[in-house]
């Protein structure tokens, strides 16, 4: 069953691939009911998001250019896979930075699950997901905003990483390519998640798998700099080799992997507690 958040990025996704969307048809996508999709539609057309109409709904035009909401649209069951698993692998007490962009808004959902983290973030979306988890210690990087990702860049957000020594920099990417490197559409990401690889002991690439032989245009990084891969599917054939050339961990969804952290401790098959952690989901997202 989708979240909200998960629902709304399915509407979203949909009505840029056509102008004009029924109610009957988002539920049809969703796996929801017709009244969950008019209060979804509700919350996006306060959101200025959607323009709703009898039967259905539009975008609303500043909706048209929103880039994060292209990205946060696309692969949405396959990013929670990813975020799901990422929780598994995180050890409770951890300090980690969280990157931006929207795998990892999804996957910051997943990491109320855990206990007692430190997280340093410029991802907006994420830290409003976790700003109220008892027992985190959430700081949000300053710095300047990009609303096309969600998240804060610029000399200021940089200082501040450089102020932490923390265990995981757990990074996204818009595409790997076939020499490694991790690849962004904006050049004003990278410092941050340059200075967030620097400054952490492990690295935890989080992303699924389209993003192999995706093309970005400014490069941030490369699989050298990654010790962990999390993904949604064990990769195969050439993205399987290129992993396995940079000496990259990978840990796909589903495998058994997941029952220890990355730190070797074995995880509790009841840690995640559900109840908890959707009612925080609904209560912000709904």
């Amino acid at each position: 069953m989708m979240r909200s958040l998960e629902r709304h990025a399915v509407i979203l996704g949909l009505l840029r691939q056509q102008e004009h969307v029924t109610i009957e048809a988002m539920a049809a996508a969703c796996d929801a009911s017709l009244q969950t999709i008019r209060r979804d539609l509700n919350q996006l057309s306060e959101d200025g998001r959607v323009v709703r109409y009898h039967g259905g709904a539009r975008l609303a035009d500043l909706a048209r250019t929103a880039t994060y909401e292209v990205r946060s649209a696309s692969h949405v069951r396959e990013k929670v896979a990813a975020g799901q698993l990422l929780a598994r692998l995180i050890p409770d007490g951890a300090s980690l930075f969280l990157a931006g962009g929207s795998t990892l808004a999804l996957a910051a959902q997943e990491l109320r699950a855990c206990e007692r983290l430190t997280v340093v973030t410029n991802n907006l979306h994420a830290a409003v997901t976790l700003y109220d988890k008892t027992g985190f210690d959430v700081c949000v990087l300053g710095g300047t905003m990009r609303p096309a990702s969600g998240s804060m860049i610029g000399e200021d957000a940089v200082r501040m990483i450089e102020r932490y020594s923390l265990d995981y920099a757990v990074i996204g990417t818009c595409g790997i390519s076939a020499d490694g490197a991790l690849l962004e559409y904006d050049q004003g990401l990278v410092p941050p998640i340059l200075a967030m690889i620097a400054n952490a002991r492990q690295t935890v690439l989080v992303a699924d798998g389209s993003k192999f032989g995706t093309k970005g245009i400014v490069r941030a990084a490369n699989l050298e700099a990654v010790d962990h891969f999390v993904t949604d599917r064990a990769p195969e054939g050439a993205a399987a080799e290129l992993l396995a050339r940079h000496g990259v961990e990978v840990h796909p969804a589903g495998l058994p992997s997941a029952d220890r952290t990355l730190d070797g401790r074995e995880r509790p098959q009841d840690y995640r507690n559900e109840e908890n952690n959707r009612a925080h989901i609904d209560k912000n997202f709904q």
